[in-house]
This record gives C-alpha cells, sequence and structure tokens, in this order.
C-alpha cells in the first residue's frame, strides 16, 4: 500500500490528487441534492448516460481511473487509510474491465432506468450521506 500511495505521490503532487476527491465529494452532493431538488434533470441525466455511446463510456473509464487513483494516492492522509486505499485501488482495477465489456453493459443498462428511478431517493441520500463522510474523512 504504501509503495503505491510513494508513486502516486512522486509523479504528481499530492493537492492535486486531493483535489480530484474534493471534486468527487462536489459531483456525490450536488448529484445528491439534485434528487430532491431537480429529480427531472437526474432522470434524464441517467436515461442520455445509459444510452451514451462508447466515447461516454470511455471517459467514464478514465474517471473512474483518475478517481481510483486520488482515492489510494490521498488514502494516507485520511482517518481510514485503509478503506480509502481498497475503494481507490477497487475503482482503478474494475475500469478496465468495464472499458472492455460496453457492449454487454449497454445491453443490460436500458432495463436498469426504471429500477434506478424507483430507488432515485434513496440514492440521493446514500450519494450525500457518502459525500458528506468522505470530506469528513479527509479532513
Amino acid at each position: 500500500m504504501d509503495q503505491i500511495v510513494q508513486t502516486l505521490t512522486r509523479y504528481e503532487p499530492p493537492f492535486v490528487w486531493r483535489l480530484v476527491v474534493w471534486t468527487c465529494i462536489a459531483f456525490l452532493l450536488i448529484l445528491g441534492l439534485l434528487v430532491f431538488i431537480r429529480p427531472a434533470v437526474v432522470h434524464r441525466f441517467i436515461e442520455r448516460f445509459v444510452t451514451a455511446g462508447f466515447i461516454i463510456n470511455l471517459l467514464e473509464v478514465v474517471l473512474r481511473l483518475v478517481a481510483g487513483l486520488a482515492f489510494a494516492a490521498v488514502s494516507a492522509e485520511t482517518k481510514f487509510p485503509i478503506v480509502f486505499f481498497s475503494i481507490g485501488m477497487a475503482l482503478a482495477i474494475t475500469a478496465l474491465p468495464m472499458m472492455l465489456l460496453h457492449r454487454f453493459n449497454s445491453s443490460r443498462a436500458a432495463s436498469a432506468i426504471p429500477f434506478a428511478k424507483r430507488i432515485m431517493p434513496l440514492m440521493g441520500v446514500v450519494a450525500i450521506v457518502v459525500g458528506m463522510l468522505i470530506a469528513w474523512a479527509l479532513t
């Protein structure tokens, strides 16, 4: 764990990784609030995201990889280093299979839209709570 963190922070300044994690926190909090303030916006986002093409999927994979590496890089500075490192590595490692399984993912994603819409309030609460927990653990 320490070797990976040292390698990540050797090539990128630690504040860059922290900025990426704070951006993830902002995304979670904004998404969670939008679920309750403007649910139609979140519904459209989910529908368009699911029907998006390969380029959007590739962008998601890259963002997932960067976010995962950022969580791993800042893990030593958090209240729960092993948890942050594990989550970061899980995000980073699962990025590649997601890119390779784009067609399979796309074929299954459309059927998940109704379920996602039904649990939208739960998703909003979880996004807000997770965002706040990450912020708390990082400070």
